[in-house]
């Protein structure tokens, strides 16, 4: 496929940065188990999902996020995105996206395929395409230039059913308007506030309410689940501590990711920033502009930088450490104000520099040139990671023939004995237990072992520490604490239910007594109670004291009008309670050219969302899926 592309690579020209490579709906490959049941995670229509092909989806999602988030992407958040997770349903979308693409007549064609390879910035050399080059940074990336070109055709497709499923969406000036009204249309009202923590001295506590509260609501006591298991774990840090390392291997490892250790030109830098908001007149600006002046002129006459800006600026962070920035590059800044700081030498300080934030004083204190770290300098890096890499392959084939076996033998501690491997522990886990408290089990590797019956084996498991695999041995089943146990906290609990029930009456008796008189201010002064009232506001700009009104309470608020000034009953406010009386309205106007285009594309991005889910999950529904996994 596509072999006109790779023998005439060389007469094209393309741009293009490593990182469009990583493309996640891929992986081919596998390994074979005890049957085939035990080589597919799942079945799509008539296409098998092999554990192999769901093990490369996996790790180049993995991959994928760490070329985004860097050194933020820790095993931590990798679970508490459940890459897992979306790494199959990745690859079950993929293979409906291709269904419907056939069925729908829009499949990539090999002319089509071959122009959009011709159109992606990649693999230049020297300005011109490098086949040697292409075809490294596919082994690299464990692909062939079949793979990559069966990959790109996968791409487009996806891409033409899309846009043929998302061009169906259309928005009308009525929704427009609709919008716009509904978000920026403002109301003003009086209102009373009531928080039960007001009641609670109120409440009489005796024994026999309590305790009947706690049979009533035995479900808010009770001891969690907790599961008894011994598992096996494989780490990969110690195992590293052994892996030999062939000569050459990390200067090869080097080069083929030479552009890790590229570092741009970095400044280190203090400001002063003086603060000017985006819709400020402009006298405003003018005096902000002046002040700002004057301490520049301050600042070139000598005085110390850092004693300024501890004094006169506005930036929060930095102004305690002087306006101290640390070292930065010129894209981890706004435009005007790293075209400024990069302009400047050591020592020297900006004019007025003005950025959407406001005016700025800028003092460069240190530049660093662009290099690229040499070998010498990451080389033990380079080795921990390889080491690691291959420990971490090593563990997997180590922990899986461990499963295969464990299964087969219902043992998990006979199957380690026979491969020569110790059983770690044994430790008793709850559902939502702290990660500190549960050895090698991260929350969601807990959960998965919560599923489980008597006796039965995990699938593996992905720690901090390594690679597990765990038998369940016990369960306890959840429980009431004992009343003895829990009393005072039931007493506490039971003040707060019932000073939250004397609140809602009382603001029940307000609001009836303000619809009498016609007026909540009155009713509020016979009451001895603080009565409020709100500036114009709207939902888009909500009240302060105001905007924890949410769903229902939100709606009934925004409903009341001149011919009904007050709801049919107290609005839910956090743990509070409302009432309030109408007193105004102030319809927005036409919505301006700028906000009807922000409201269009807001309500045709969700419209299109929308289509192409219900799209997916028509071919859900219509399609044949099955998971012999749990992942």
């Amino acid at each position: 496929m596509l072999d006109f592309v790779r023998k005439h690579a060389k007469s094209w020209l393309v741009k293009v940065a490593l990182w469009i490579i990583v493309i996640v709906f891929v992986g081919w490959g596998g390994y074979t188990y005890q049957s085939r049941h035990e080589t597919d995670v799942a079945l799509v229509g008539d296409h098998y999902i092999t554990v192999g092909e769901y093990n490369n989806s996996y790790n180049n999602m993995i991959e994928a996020y760490r070329r985004q988030f860097g050194a933020a992407f820790t095993d931590d958040l990798a679970r508490r995105l459940n890459v897992r997770q979306q790494a199959l349903e990745a690859l079950i979308e993929r293979y409906l996206i291709m269904k419907g693409a056939q069925q729908l007549g829009l499949a990539a064609t090999t002319d089509e395929v071959r122009q959009k390879i011709l159109q992606i910035p990649v693999f230049v050399s020297e300005g011109r395409f490098d086949t040697k080059r292409y075809e490294g940074i596919l082994r690299q990336m464990r692909m062939t230039p079949e793979m990559f070109e069966q990959q790109m055709a996968e791409e487009l497709t996806a891409m033409k059913i899309q846009s043929f499923v998302k061009r169906r969406a259309v928005v009308t000036e009525e929704e427009i308007q609709a919008d716009h009204h509904f978000n920026r249309d403002q109301i003003k009202v009086d209102y009373v506030l009531f928080d039960p923590k007001s009641y609670e001295d109120r409440v009489e506590i005796n024994d026999a309410a309590v305790q009947k509260f706690y049979n009533d609501n035995q479900n808010r006591y009770m001891e969690p689940e907790k599961r008894e298991v011994t598992y096996v774990l494989l780490n990969t840090e110690e195992m590293a501590r052994d892996i030999p390392l062939r000569e050459g291997e990390a200067k090869a490892y080097y080069d083929d990711n030479i552009r890790q250790y590229e570092h741009e030109k970095e400044v280190r830098a203090r400001h002063i920033l003086f603060r000017v908001l985006p819709d400020a007149p402009q006298a405003e600006i003018d005096k902000i502009r002046a002040n700002a002046q004057k301490v520049l002129d301050e600042v070139k006459g000598g005085k110390d930088f850092a004693e300024l800006a501890k004094k006169n600026s506005q930036d929060e962070g930095s102004a305690p450490k002087g306006g101290d920035l640390g070292f930065f590059t010129a894209k981890q800044m706004q435009v005007a104000f790293s075209e400024a700081a990069f302009a400047l030498k050591p020592g020297d300080i900006s004019d007025l520099v003005r950025t959407p934030y406001g005016f700025h004083i800028i003092k460069v204190e240190e530049v660093r040139p662009p290099r690229t770290s040499p070998l010498e300098e990451v080389k033990a890096d380079i080795e921990k990671a390889i080491k690691l890499q291959k420990a971490q392959d090593l563990a997997y084939a180590k922990v899986r023939d461990l499963r295969d076996l464990a299964y087969a033998r219902k043992d998990l501690a006979k199957a380690a004995g026979e491969l020569k491997l110790q059983v770690t522990g044994q430790t008793w886990l709850e559902l939502n237990q702290d990660e500190s408290e549960s050895g090698p089990f991260p929350k969601q590797a807990t959960a998965k072992i919560f599923e489980l019956g008597q006796a039965d084996i995990s699938d593996i498991i992905e720690s901090p520490q390594g690679l597990a695999l765990a038998q369940l041995k016990t369960i306890k089943r959840t429980q009431a604490f004992p009343f003895d146990g829990v009393k005072d906290k039931v007493t506490k609990d039971y003040r707060a239910d019932q000073a939250k029930v004397l609140a809602a009456k009382k603001a029940a008796e307000v609001l009836a007594l303000a619809k009498e008189k016609g007026n909540l201010a009155d009713a509020a002064k016979s009451q001895n109670l603080s009565n409020r009232q709100t500036d114009f506001f709207s939902r888009q700009d909500p009240d302060k004291d105001l905007k924890l009104l949410r769903g229902e309470s939100l709606g009934k608020l925004f409903d009341l009008q001149q011919t009904r000034q007050f709801p049919d009953a107290p609005l839910e406010l956090g743990n509070r309670y409302v009432i309030c009386q109408f007193q105004g309205q102030n319809p927005a106007g036409a919505p301006t050219a700028e906000e009807s285009t922000e409201i269009s594309s807001r309500i045709l991005r969700q419209k299109q969302s929308a289509l192409w889910e219900a799209w997916l999950g028509d071919m859900k529904r219509n399609t044949k899926i099955e998971k012999f996994k749990d992942i």
